[in-house]
């Protein structure tokens, strides 16, 4: 991958401001559209939304106070955390896996109907 394809691909999430986008559906296809396979697509989304994690934590850690931080505040957070992990872990996997073998067609078929049909809703 060149540096201009992650510049695309980086550019694409910014599609993922406008409601109803969504961001690592924007930059698969952003990453497909660069030459990618689904697979190396998928991971560089999911590789681009580290910083976005860790800006959200340390907003939210920044915004906590002393009172806060009872000891079951700490055990609910710790656990939150390790249970979120694992299971984005084993969720990432699985998507890998899946689009080894199958296409985000009928996923991208269904988000422009979705979208049609609320622009008919909403407009």
């Amino acid at each position: 991958m060149s540096f201009s394809d992650a510049l695309i691909i980086g550019l694409a999430q910014a599609a993922a401001f406008i409601p109803g986008v969504s961001r690592s559906g924007a930059t698969i296809l952003g990453g497909l559209g660069r030459g990618l396979n689904r697979e190396a697509a998928a991971r560089f989304s999911f590789l681009l939304s580290a910083p976005i994690i860790l800006g959200a934590v340390l907003r939210k850690i920044s915004q906590l106070t002393l009172t806060d931080l009872s000891l079951n505040f700490i055990f609910v957070s710790i656990l939150g955390t390790t249970v979120s992990a694992l299971l984005g872990y084993l969720a990432i996997k699985w998507l890998l896996h899946f689009l080894t073998r199958h296409s985000l067609t009928v996923f991208a078929v269904y988000r422009f109907l979705l979208a049609a049909v609320l622009l008919m809703f909403f407009l």
